[in-house]
């Protein structure tokens, strides 16, 4: 199945360490409860500081996760990789820090770097190793060290990486299809970076952009597992109540959603490239009642399912060769895509007549039954981040970055009461041409093939 959803990642995995300990009771006047939601406690420091605690002592994991409501959509023109280079320095000082003040104790820590927001992510095997977690993100929130051979070692890094998802044939198709869909918005940057902006970056530079962004007011600390609610609670607020928002305010992220205007075309040309149409929509955000129908249309459409709605007409016919679907979450509005890859050139022309058509009576054709016939898949899927601590704290992430960290579990409970009117009535507002983007990726000896002579090809059709 090649249903993915994706919310632009650059990674860096290392190992640092930990030690145990800490207080026993949390100040009341420098916390607020601010209520419970499915098994999450939620409080607030009096800096504005979010915790969200899961506690499952029935469990044997433990995960942290700091989440920073920053990302590449709040980069500057020209270095734009700020915020990826940022966070492979910040993760090379917590390894040298941890392996020098705790060398006995270790755990696995991943820095993310996404277009609405950049974590750290830790996986501990007790509870008597949070003390050292904590205290290693106070570090990174209040203190930054000027060190050039991290800024190298991190530009290096964030090279590689870029170097190589470059070089992915499919990373560079939706590369340039969210470039045109998003375009003159936030999220038409280059999802997988842009090398070029690396070697304009300076220390001074991340260390700017530290201080912007890098607060207890714009941040968010996540822990699920088997822990202490209490015992934890207070370790948190007495190492980060002390930490003021002393820097002025940063300008808030802001976003003016463009419409598209009609239907848009683009054709890509590169040897090689078995033809291949991208399908991209414009769809709700990450936390909207609508993006619930984005997920359930990426499964009806999925040709491996019963349901696959496409595949008689396009595999079974043989008028294409292959079908994926991928959802792209962002938090000021998402996309929908299809990648379509053809035989040869000519179907191309039949592809677009289908999509027309389709677009007419795709909801139509939509029933209670074949709804519900998904339902259980995609429950299902959203279900196992509840069963482990690692994939809870990751998969909130871009909900907590929403704003809105609740949309995470109503995402699950808008599936559960989807049926065909509501569907129909959702799908219809973004499932047509004028919010339709094809993005077009042919080998140019195809064409050529393709403007032969009518003796020439007459053969080849009666075959």
């Amino acid at each position: 199945m090649e249903m993915r959803c994706l919310v632009w990642l650059m990674w860096f995995v290392t190992v640092i360490a930990a030690t145990p300990a800490w207080g026993a009771t949390a100040n009341q006047d420098d916390v607020r409860y601010v209520g419970e939601y499915h098994g999450v406690h939620e409080y607030r420091l009096n800096n504005q500081l979010q915790i969200l605690l899961k506690p499952d002592t029935a469990g044997t994991e433990l995960a942290v996760n700091m989440i920073y409501h920053h990302g590449r959509k709040n980069e500057r023109l020209g270095l734009r990789e700020t915020t990826h280079v940022l966070e492979h320095y910040l993760v090379y000082r917590s390894m040298d820090k941890h392996k020098t003040d705790y060398p006995d104790l270790k755990f696995k820590g991943i820095g993310i770097t996404a277009s609405d927001f950049t974590y750290y992510r830790s996986r501990l095997e007790n509870a008597v190793e949070l003390i050292s977690i904590i205290e290693m993100e106070k570090q990174r929130m209040s203190q930054f060290k000027d060190h050039l051979p991290y800024l190298q070692q991190a530009i290096d890094e964030v090279d590689k990486e870029l170097t190589a998802t470059h070089q992915d044939k499919i990373a560079q198709e939706y590369e340039l299809m969210l470039k045109d869909i998003f375009r003159n918005e936030a999220y038409a940057v280059n999802p997988a970076g842009e090398r070029a902006d690396l070697q304009r970056i300076t220390l001074q530079d991340i260390k700017q952009y530290w201080a912007e962004h890098y607060r207890p007011d714009r941040a968010t600390l996540v822990i699920a597992g088997n822990f202490d609610l209490p015992g934890t609670l207070a370790l948190i607020t007495e190492q980060f109540s002390s930490l003021a928002v002393s820097q002025p305010d940063s300008k808030k992220f802001e976003y003016q959603k463009l419409p598209q205007y009609g239907e848009r075309e683009f054709i890509s040309r590169a040897h090689n490239a078995k033809p291949v149409v991208w399908v991209a929509y414009k769809v709700p955000p990450l936390n909207s009642p609508e993006f619930a129908v984005a997920r359930m249309t990426s499964a009806l459409i999925f040709p491996d399912t019963d349901t696959g709605i496409w595949q008689k007409t396009l595999l079974d016919a043989k008028k294409a060769e292959s079908v994926g679907s991928y959802i792209f979450p962002f938090v000021h509005g998402s996309a929908f895509m299809l990648r379509i890859r053809l035989s040869t050139e000519k179907q191309l022309t039949e592809l677009k007549k289908f999509l027309a058509q389709e677009e007419k009576n795709f909801a139509l054709r939509v029933t209670d039954k074949m709804i519900n016939a998904q339902k259980a898949e995609l429950l299902d899927d959203l279900n196992k981040n509840e069963k482990s601590p690692k994939l809870f704290v990751e998969r909130i992430a871009s909900h907590v970055a929403s704003g809105d960290w609740q949309s995470y579990y109503r995402l699950r409970e808008q599936v559960e009461q989807l049926d065909a009117a509501t569907y129909r009535q959702s799908v219809q507002h973004w499932f047509r041409p004028e919010n339709r983007t094809l993005g077009i990726f042919i080998d140019p000896r195809d064409s050529q093939a393709d403007q032969a002579t009518p003796e020439k090809k007459t053969p080849a059709r009666a075959k």
